[in-house]
């Protein structure tokens, strides 16, 4: 393990999922300093109080340490070790990223799709760390704080890290006061016994600011994109936010500024932008200010939606099983069930509205596999509630008023119904023997810390993933639309359908990827083109750079992190769909981190992307099995409603001209045995 691995972990807090905060430009400088300290134990460099100097050019062959020795063997002159820190700092992301990497494979560190970071499960009860060949190491933490606690004989390696955590104010970051008063004296003589470690932490104490160079902002004013400009973009007035902010990026660069409407919003559109905000986001945006009034709307405080930080991945780590891809694997055959009886209410020649048939199929499924009942007869009354809430409190299109008419009083009446049903429903006694569900596991949380979450917040908690299933009813009627025009796909689907169905319904095991190839592909295109949720809006809670300009707090951020999806430097002519772009060689979304987020970014990533695909999948491989669809009306050209997200528009139809393959005695006999 290479000491930016060590620091990495020597920071990692577990109650945050994320790293102790150390100034920026500190913590850039102790990651140099740390590439520095393992070529100089490999040889490579020597060091002394003036100089660092190069002894052999020969890579190393690790990744981590060979760009930096490159770059010094460039070098015809000699320098301090303090102009070898800046230098190398310039790199500390790349640094950062290779080294989460490398634990992350080497499984020490696991991640989930907000970029929150823990000790795998099998590190964090052992209390030693795999290595690659083989052997194991003890946890870093536990060793340094014997080492400084108890004074125990330390490592020379582990001096040398002391040493750099030291420079940089990591340990009196990570201990609690009384610790460190404690330890003090004992960190300063360790601190001082290592030759090397010494000069390169005095060099990295030193650096208490970057240079210049790398503080250059921009005096010319933010490029602004005004209500005129807006109108008269062919793009904005088709409503396709996507390529609207992709083409704006192209045009004033990736931050720029939107008035219209007596509001301003500073956006953020670029694959690049995107990997910044992944990894620095959460240290100076947060979600609260634009989530809170919604929420207050169905009765609770706060939810994982307005949660930031701590509690935020606290609550993301209670509610991964329930939102996980298993739960669709383990319970398959109620998926292909309820999908099959709304099949069966489709009929045969009937017109069906896209948009409100997905809703109410994909609204259902998640129902079930997520609260364990059946709400059909209220998901309308849901979706309505869901919709006004959305455009008066987030949008803010229209009144507060029109959120208490007579007919949202009812609505809101039987959501609360709801919530007393489930909340009924997931005593012990009633779920006794039968799988967990999410509600399980939030009830739990609820007995074993009601402050956390208490009973205010509970309800709406129950009923978040089937809000959640209200942008994955939009998603399914998006891939139906992409499934009806491209007949060639479509053939292509329905061939691998036929396959996986041959012989009865299929288990999760036989929805390999391998199996379900252009599915999968056809899907992941679909969320490309036709992300649901192109944005997300923030608030500046502290001031930050970015490309040369500065963000100050108080600032409305819009994340605009699907622009990235039309970046020709990546997806090579992004207006076609195209499946074929995420299949070796080509693997367009793997070029660069960032460039494909269709379930957003940072830490509110979509905590339930892996269902979502497979149910996805699933849907549209049972619709290409069983049913002949039509486009209706059959020359329909896509319209985009685009609040309160994107979605097909109500024209959108189609109709079921056949069944290819009957349905209903797989149904009767599954309704058999069930019985």
């Amino acid at each position: 393990m290479r000491f930016a691995e060590e620091i990495l972990l020597m920071l990692l807090d577990e109650k945050t999922g994320y790293f102790i905060p150390i100034p920026e430009w500190k913590m850039s400088c102790v990651l140099a300093g740390g590439v520095l300290m393992d070529l100089a134990l490999e040889n490579r460099i020597d060091t002394d109080v003036e100089t660092l100097t190069l002894i052999d050019a020969t890579p190393t062959g690790d990744k981590l340490l060979d760009p930096t020795l490159e770059e010094i063997a460039k070098e015809t002159e000699i320098h301090p070790p303090q102009f070898w820190i800046e230098r190398i700092a310039r790199y500390a992301d790349a640094i950062n990223t290779q080294a989460l990497h490398r634990l992350s494979k080497a499984g020490v560190l696991d991640a989930d799709e907000g970029g929150f970071w823990n000790l795998s499960s099998k590190v964090a009860r052992s209390g030693r760390y795999p290595l690659v060949d083989g052997r194991t190491g003890e946890e870093i933490k536990s060793r340094i704080m014997r080492t400084l606690l108890d004074d125990e004989i330390p490592d020379p390696r582990d001096i040398a890290i002391i040493g750099l955590m030291h420079s940089c104010g990591g340990i009196r970051a990570m201990m609690e006061p009384e610790e460190y008063e404690l330890a003090e004296e004992r960190i300063e003589l360790l601190s001082k016994m290592d030759l090397i470690g010494q000069n390169i932490g005095a060099a990295v104490h030193s650096s208490y600011r970057p240079p210049e160079s790398m503080r250059t902002v921009r005096h010319r004013a933010m490029p602004v994109v005004g209500l005129k400009e807006m109108l008269f973009s062919k793009t904005f007035r088709s409503r396709d936010m996507t390529k609207f902010f992709a083409e704006q990026a192209k045009k004033h660069g990736p931050v720029f500024e939107l008035r219209g409407g007596g509001r301003k919003i500073v956006v953020l559109a670029s694959a690049e932008l995107n990997h910044w905000f992944i990894q620095k986001g959460r240290l100076h945006v947060r979600s609260q200010d634009f989530i809170e009034d919604f929420q207050r709307t169905w009765g609770t405080g706060r939810s994982i939606a307005s949660m930031d930080g701590a509690d935020h991945f606290r609550m993301r780590r209670v509610v991964r099983a329930g939102n996980s891809r298993a739960v669709v694997e383990d319970r398959l055959d109620e998926v292909l069930s309820l999908a099959r009886g709304h099949f069966h209410r489709w009929g045969i020649g009937k017109a069906v509205r896209g948009e409100m048939a997905c809703q109410r199929l994909v609204g259902e499924q998640i129902a079930n596999l997520s609260v364990s009942i059946a709400p059909a007869e209220i998901l309308d009354d849901l979706l309505k509630y869901e919709y006004r809430a959305l455009m008066v409190t987030i949008h803010k299109f229209l009144p507060h008023f029109l959120l208490r008419t007579p007919a949202m009083k009812r609505a809101l009446k039987r959501v609360l119904d709801l919530y007393a049903q489930i909340h009924a429903s997931h005593t012990p006694a009633q779920r006794a023997g039968k799988r967990r569900d999410l509600v399980d596991d939030l009830m739990d949380l609820h007995y074993s810390d009601p402050q956390f979450l208490p009973e205010t917040d509970l309800g709406f908690a129950f009923i978040a993933p089937i809000i959640a299933g209200h942008y994955l009813g939009s998603q399914t009627t998006f891939a139906i639309y992409e499934f009806l025009k491209n007949p060639d796909l479509r053939e292509r689907i329905a061939a691998e359908a036929d396959a996986l169905f041959a012989n009865g319904d299929p288990t999760a095991a036989d929805l390999d990827v391998s199996a379900i190839d252009v599915t999968h592909r056809f899907i992941m295109e679909t969320l490309r083109v036709h992300p649901v949720i192109p944005i997300h809006l923030r608030a500046v809670m502290n001031g930050f750079e970015v490309e040369g300009y500065k963000i100050p707090p108080h600032t409305t951020l819009m994340v605009a992190f699907t622009a990235a999806h039309f970046d020709e430097r990546f997806f090579k002519d992004p207006d076609t769909f195209d499946i074929d772009r995420f299949a070796p060689p080509r693997s367009e979304h793997k070029q660069y981190p960032g460039a494909y987020a269709p379930f957003g970014i940072g830490t509110h990533t979509c905590g339930g992307a892996r269902w979502s695909e497979l149910q996805l999948a699933v849907n549209l491989l049972l619709i290409a099995r069983h049913l002949e669809l039509e486009m209706d009306p059959p020359n329909y050209k896509l319209g985009i409603n685009p609040i309160p997200k994107m979605s097909p528009d109500k024209k959108f139809g189609f109709r079921v001209a056949r069944h290819r393959h009957p349905f209903e005695a797989i149904e009767t006999a599954y309704h058999s045995v069930k019985d």
